[in-house]
């Protein structure tokens, strides 16, 4: 015997799906890494990218929502006004409950706002997990570096030439169409590669090319050895330009606190 389709299981069922997907994308986004690193890297969990989970997160909370909106419209609105009827002759006896939970939804809302404990330390802890997916080594120059060009890198990073960039990546068989277009991560894309790995090929020194550190990775106690100056001078010179900084930070962590490319710090340094 057919049986009649049922709207009531089937928005049922719905609900429960969004719920598990909202609740399982949810915590994934909570630890995920943050988007430089996660575009650096190319970063994914269970084949999505951070982008492809805060869309699953997006489009399931709209279905959740319209879905909802069917449950009470067609399914349980007939329920829903005899019981707002019934509540407006008989009188609203649930005040206490009522009030109980708009004091709930004030100290939520409050406590996220002004970071107070324990929300702040929720939010905490989420900023402990997504920081721990970072790795000194694999950090990039300067933020959000894969939306650079390879003309724009060399300029921003006082890299070698634009040609030689190029004859670097011609060396590794990198595919590449434009430097002035063609962004690290698009290169990245067409050769299957991250731009993690594109620029490691390009900032690669050649063996008899005295010192392998790059800039950006060298701290101001490297530099304080190289410039013949001791470190609290430098320190003093970088306060006296308002750069916020440690002497075991690197020049690319410094830029990235003050919003500098590593090469703008280390020719304030350097004069």
């Amino acid at each position: 015997m057919k049986t009649k389709f049922s709207w009531r299981a089937f928005i049922s069922f719905g609900l429960s799906w969004a719920i598990l997907v909202i609740l399982v994308s949810g915590l994934i986004l909570y630890v995920a890494p943050p988007g430089r690193y996660a575009h650096w890297v190319n970063w994914e969990l269970a084949g999505f990218s951070k982008e492809g989970w805060q869309a699953i997160h997006t489009l399931f909370s709209l279905g959740f929502i319209v879905l909802s909106i069917f449950h009470l419209f067609s399914v349980n609105w007939n329920a829903f006004v005899s019981y707002i009827k019934t509540k407006s002759a008989k009188g609203f006896n649930k005040k206490k409950e009522l009030l109980f939970s708009i004091v709930l939804v004030l100290v939520f809302f409050f406590g996220t706002m002004f970071s107070i404990p324990p929300f702040k330390t929720v939010m905490d802890l989420g900023e402990t997990a997504t920081n721990s997916w970072e790795k000194t080594e694999e950090r990039a120059p300067v933020a959000h570096a894969e939306l650079l060009t390879l003309s724009e890198l060399a300029h921003q990073l006082d890299l070698e030439s634009v040609d030689e960039i190029t004859r670097k990546l011609d060396s590794h068989k990198i595919d590449y169409k434009d430097t002035h277009t063609q962004t690290l991560q698009e290169i990245g894309e067409a050769n299957n590669s991250t731009p993690l790995e594109i620029y490691e090929i390009i900032e690669k020194k050649p063996a008899n090319q005295g010192q392998g550190m790059g800039v950006g990775r060298k701290t101001i106690e490297d530099f304080s050895k190289e410039l013949n100056k001791s470190t609290d001078e430098l320190m003093q010179i970088l306060e006296n330009n308002n750069i916020e900084a440690k002497s075991t930070e690197t020049l690319r962590t410094i830029g990235e606190n003050n919003n500098l490319p590593p090469r703008d710090v280390y020719k304030i340094l350097s004069e």
